[in-house]
């Protein structure tokens, strides 16, 4: 007995180690390259006008409505699949996934010009059609793309999303300067996903078999379902104020509200995703009993980064957005400031929802995300036509109501208690309150927006990082141990199913 225990509190050791070097890959991935994306993006700001970043915006907005079917779900069904399966299942996704992103992308084209005289775009007609062939070309690597996640084999999805905002930047920064406008943006993003694809087809040894196995489908397609409905309403929500915009206030309204987005979107919402893509799988894993205590621990640091993130950009908008994008942007100043709530209240909220999903009650996620979509789509309508800080307002409002609520029924779900709650918050909430303080200071008392930006930042950062280290050493402790334990010199456990989260002792959570 005390072997098989000893086996599995290592085996335990091994997925947490895995599972937050996960979280740190992928997010390094994300922070590296949403760098290279901020700069390529800052750049072809100053390049080109509101209106061409609209039209694009238009078109993604357009292509975003359809995403949520992309693949049916069946790569979130992949990651959970036996072990003895995944091979003629992965078949079964990637025939599927290829199918459905050429008729989306059919759709798409038939569909533009539709769009064109909705928005009273006519450069949409093109630009949509030529940017729905995304689909069928992100459709090549997607099943590649969920082994690599069911694997937690972040890496390889490192090299890929790198690789994609490389060649996605340099291509529009150049196409910019040769005077393409707003088809530097189209081209470069198509031609980012053709990277992507050939990075995860040479870095996943995984390839499709020919005649090919479709096993499975329809089990898979029950299971993911609900998984591609809650995708669904997630983009109709994340792009609904867009459509809203476009139509009402403009082309060039748009654009600045997109830009207005850049920012929360890579730095705080991607944050969120990529613990998801993490969490997922490995809550999956969890037993039933240990799931609150992961839930809790997984809240505890997804605050503890999000929220400086949060801080900064809402205390530093300004200064931001006059460095970064010029004055003409400045436009962008406030509806960011919104966005930046939106999104930290979304991030807050994505714990829960992971949780949902890996227990199978993806159906409440669901009910939630359909409740949050009511309050959005009522509230756009009503007051959009008073300018695009409406639109944000609207969005950040239903995102905390939904993410109250989300945590509500997690106690329930959970077992879980507000006093709980409030533990795993406390340091990132006692650390953000010591950088906000001096930030809010600092960023009205220079007013040159260079260097409040610099003051306050680097000195934001270094605040929030000393208080972290008094008021929560134990957690720092942990983290930074699990990230630098020396792997086991055995190869991984191909299935999860015994595995659990890294969940430190009861203590760490009230420290």
């Amino acid at each position: 007995m005390f072997e098989r225990d000893e086996m599995s509190q290592d085996r335990r050791e091994h997925i947490g180690r895995r599972t937050l070097r996960g979280v740190a890959w992928a997010y390094g991935s994300y922070v590296g390259g949403r760098v290279l994306v901020l700069a390529s993006t800052a750049v072809l700001a100053r390049l080109l006008d509101p209106d061409d970043f609209g039209v694009v915006a238009l078109s993604l907005t357009f292509m975003a409505l359809l995403e949520g079917i992309a693949d049916l779900g069946l790569g979130a069904a992949l990651v959970i699949q036996e072990e003895s399966l995944v091979d003629e299942r992965a078949d079964t996704v990637f025939y599927s996934a290829v199918a459905l992103g050429a008729a989306l992308s059919a759709i798409i084209a038939i569909g533009s010009p539709l769009a064109s005289n909705f928005f009273y775009e006519p450069e949409l007609k093109w630009i949509a059609a030529v940017l729905g062939c995304n689909f069928f070309l992100r459709s090549l690597g997607s099943t590649h793309y969920a082994l690599s996640q069911r694997g937690l084999d972040f890496r390889t999805r490192t090299a890929a999303e790198f690789a994609d905002v490389v060649i996605r930047g340099g291509t529009g920064v150049g196409l910019a300067l040769a005077g393409f406008g707003a088809w530097s943006l189209v081209i470069g993003y198509l031609v980012g996903t053709v990277s992507l694809d050939v990075t995860l087809w040479l870095l996943v040894p995984w390839r499709p078999s020919w005649p090919p196995r479709l096993s499975g489908f329809r089990a898979m397609v029950g299971f993911g379902s609900i998984i591609s409905a809650v995708g669904i309403v997630a983009a109709v929500i994340m792009n609904i104020d867009n459509v809203f915009v476009g139509r009402v206030l403009g082309a060039a309204d748009l654009g600045v509200y997109a830009l207005a987005f850049t920012l929360p979107s890579l730095l705080i919402i991607n944050f969120s995703t990529v613990a998801g893509y993490v969490l997922y799988p490995a809550f999956s894993a969890v037993r039933r009993e240990d799931l609150p205590r992961a839930y809790l621990i997984s809240l505890r640091y997804t605050l503890m980064v999000g929220l400086p993130l949060t801080l900064g950009l809402l205390l530093l908008a300004r200064p931001f957005v006059l460095t970064v994008f010029g004055e003409k942007w400045s436009g962008a100043i406030t509806p960011l400031q919104l966005l930046t709530l939106y999104a930290f209240a979304t991030t807050v909220g994505f714990p829960a929802g992971t949780a949902y999903k890996a227990t199978g009650r993806a159906a409440v996620l669901l009910t939630v995300g359909i409740a949050r979509l009511v309050l959005v789509v009522l509230g756009l309508a009503l007051f959009v036509r008073h300018g695009i800080w409406v639109a944000a307002a609207t969005q950040g409002i239903a995102a905390a109501a939904s993410s109250v609520v989300g945590i509500v029924i997690a106690q329930r779900l959970l077992a879980v208690s507000l006093r709980d709650i409030l533990r795993a918050a406390w340091p990132a909430l006692a650390a953000g309150a010591v950088m906000a303080v001096p930030m809010f200071l600092v960023e009205h008392a220079i007013s040159e927006p260079e260097l409040a930006l610099a003051v306050g930042a680097v000195g934001g950062a270094v605040l929030y990082v000393v208080a972290l280290v008094v008021v929560a050493p134990d957690s720092l402790r942990y983290l930074r141990q699990r990230l630098s334990a020396k792997e086991p010199e055995r190869p991984p456990p191909t299935q999860l199913s015994e595995a659990e989260l890294p969940v430190p002792p009861p203590a760490e959570i009230g420290s």
